[in-house]
């Protein structure tokens, strides 16, 4: 059986609640406000099968002052049944609810017309008239058009049928487990015995019972005890299902509507978002840099301002890139609808499609770089019909594009998702994003990623635990960085064994992932262009070597040495003693340590390799394997004072030939 969203839009008292009643037998009006009034202040809901469908009906007030609440429930519809009285027709929130209905991009509709009995058939062709002049040249220009009675029952069976042909034209969502588990809250409340039940339409994913939730943006954790799917009991909960979820470890308190039901990290809740915005036609002032508005998106509503990346002003019908910026976090991802109203009077005046829910605050600069990536994003969507660049103003400033009155014919999301994936990773630069990063960023689970990422060109993938991606462009330039760098630090250096690892990462990729920054390194040298010696990186075919007068140099200080076995002089001293410039001795001892052919015992005693050889062989031989031996017999044999004996039985026990038992050394 599957399940389908019905969602009712129309001006106050056009009858939807008593429509809705007569197609389930269910009184959507639950408040006693709404049954003392008269009138639908909150949304209700309701449910049928029929003809194999399970359907879900969302009835919404009509009244102006409630279209906050109606759209609390709308977003998350298949269908809309947009419910238009006889007596009174095409009325101010007919077009408002409308207007939001198109900006959601909900795909289908169909139009009722309430109250037939009211009026004679000249007029009722009238009222047709005026909806299809409404609906001309959007989703529902063909939309049909049933006229009903909902008290007599009278077009019933018409209108059934009419939802019936509708909802076989909508394409079910066959990629559930694909996506992220999200359901926006719309209702909470307490049932003695059951404790804590919140009430939604899951936007996206599958949820199944014993599962740990986390309540966003405030992050408290809950489990799910049990499951209810249009009012019958189940182990999952799928996107686009009527859901009740009973949760154990979650006070009343604790949540409310608007916010929204994930797993565990899934999620960093945001207050910026990049999005393109388009405005009704009928806005009454163009929106500027910095206009505060009323965000909805899905079951919530926050308040913010409107931050514009092209151009002065956004016209009434027309869109452009923005960033809006909110008092409050929310979770949002890529390709979700929002409605944004004027802050007051609380009139709706647009919508648009989320494009980066975790964008930094854009400098000038940068805002003309990323201006033409959110561009390609926004080519590919279809909420807002088709798009052209109007010619720079005389001040140079980019003017709003207009929309068109077509729509865009739907592309496959797979090309929506792999330009996000390409944007989101060649922004992320050398950092690269992890298969979790990515996951929280676009609201697809890390396997759905991993097997788009491994088809797309432009984007390598970092084997880890997560993997990670990069922009294959990002890896190509900092290689060449790398080398560059490499290539100069050598020329400088010419007797250094090469630039430490961690000073090559911090001058050429500071901001890289330890991984991705071996991953290149590895690469490099696989391409022989780089060497890697232990903890440092030469060009490749390089060779630190000294020429005759630093081989004179060399052979000064081994031998300086060598003369005084086990108890070597200082730097300084053996400055004074060779004669040579400091800075080339300094150079060359240098040299000689990180070539293994000096060792450093301790800060101030070096020692020629093969003296440590001998000292470790003569310990051995003196001593015998689990002997112990104390100072004293150690300055005995090697002939040297306590200021030496102590640091180089201290360099035994590192190098674990000795180690150390109270006073004595035992051989190991």
């Amino acid at each position: 059986m599957r399940d389908v969203i019905i969602g009712t839009a129309g001006h106050i008292d056009h009858g939807k609640t008593t429509l809705v009643k007569a197609l389930t037998g269910i009184d959507t009006d639950r408040l006693e406000e709404e049954k003392r009034r008269g009138i639908t202040i909150d949304i209700g809901f309701a449910h049928l099968e029929l003809n194999g469908y399970r359907i879900g009906f969302i009835d919404v007030p009509g009244h102006e002052r409630f279209v906050k609440n109606m759209l609390a429930g709308i977003g998350g519809i298949d269908v809309v049944l947009l419910v238009v009285a006889a007596n009174e027709s095409v009325m101010p929130q007919t077009i408002e609810h409308f207007e939001i209905c198109t900006l959601l991009d909900i795909p289908k509709g169909v139009v009722a017309i309430t109250k037939k009995d009211q009026v004679d058939g000249e007029l009722l062709a009238l009222v047709e008239e005026e909806i299809r002049e409404l609906t001309a040249g959007t989703f529902m220009a063909d939309s049909p058009v049933i006229a009903v009675d909902g008290v007599s029952g009278s077009g019933l069976d018409d209108l059934r049928q009419a939802l019936l042909q509708v909802i076989g034209e909508v394409d079910p969502d066959e990629s559930r487990e694909d996506d992220v588990f999200r359901m926006p809250i719309d209702r909470v409340f307490t049932i003695r015995g059951f404790g804590t039940v919140v009430t939604g339409t899951p936007s996206k994913g599958v949820l199944t019972r014993e599962e740990t939730v986390v309540v966003y943006p405030s992050g408290k954790t809950g489990k799910v005890r049990g499951i209810e799917v249009f009012n019958q009991t189940a182990n999952a909960a799928l996107a686009g299902q009527r859901t009740a979820l009973n949760l154990s470890g979650l006070e009343k308190q604790d949540l409310e509507r608007g916010m929204v039901l994930s797993r565990p990290g899934a999620f960093v809740p945001s207050h910026m978002f990049d999005a393109v915005l388009s405005l009704v036609p009928r806005a009454a002032r163009p929106v500027k840099h910095g206009s505060p508005v009323r965000f909805h998106q899905g079951s919530a509503e926050l308040i913010g301002k409107v931050y514009l990346l092209e151009g002065q002003e956004i016209r009434p019908g027309a869109s452009g890139l923005v960033q809006l910026r909110l008092d409050a976090p929310t979770v949002c991802c890529p390709g979700d609808h929002f409605i944004v109203r004027s802050y007051s009077p609380a009139t709706t005046i647009g919508g648009g499609i989320i494009l980066d829910n975790a964008p930094c605050k854009h400098t000038r600069k940068e805002t003309a770089e990323i201006v033409p990536l959110l561009q390609q994003l926004t080519s590919w969507t279809s909420a807002f019909g088709a798009r052209t660049s109007r010619p720079a103003s005389a001040h140079g400033a980019r003017t709003s594009r207009p929309l068109s009155a077509g729509i865009l014919p739907a592309v496959p999301s797979a090309t929506f998702d792999h330009l996000l994936l390409d944007y989101l990773v060649s922004r992320a630069g050398t950092a690269g994003l992890d298969l979790n990063q990515l996951s929280a960023r676009t609201g697809r689970t890390a396997s759905a990623l991993l097997a788009d990422l491994q088809g797309i060109e432009s984007i390598t993938l970092v084997p880890q635990d997560p993997a990670i991606a990069v922009s294959r462009e990002t890896m190509t330039l900092a290689a060449a960085k790398v080398v560059e760098y490499v290539g100069r630090f050598h020329v400088a250096n010419p007797l250094a064994p090469g630039v430490s690892r961690e000073e090559l990462k911090t001058r050429v990729m500071p901001a890289a992932n330890g991984a991705v920054f071996q991953s290149l390194l590895d690469q490099l040298s696989a391409n022989r262009q780089i060497q890697i010696n232990a903890a440092s990186v030469l060009p490749f075919g390089v060779q630190a070597d000294l020429d005759e007068s630093q081989n004179r140099i060399r052979s000064s200080i081994l031998e300086r040495l060598s003369q005084s076995p086990y108890q070597p002089p200082t730097f300084d001293e053996l400055c004074v003693d060779l004669g040579y410039p400091a800075s080339d001795i300094k150079r060359i001892f240098h040299f000689l340590l990180t070539h293994g052919e000096l060792i450093r015992v301790t800060g101030e005693i070096v020692l020629p390799a093969a003296d440590v050889e001998n000292l470790k062989k003569q310990v051995r031989q003196s001593f015998g394997t689990g002997s112990a031996f104390g100072v004293a017999e150690f300055k005995e044999i090697f002939n040297v004072s306590r200021k030496y004996a102590i640091p180089m039985l201290e360099y035994l026990d590192r190098e674990k030939v000795t180690r150390r038992a109270g006073d004595k050394r035992i051989v190991l």
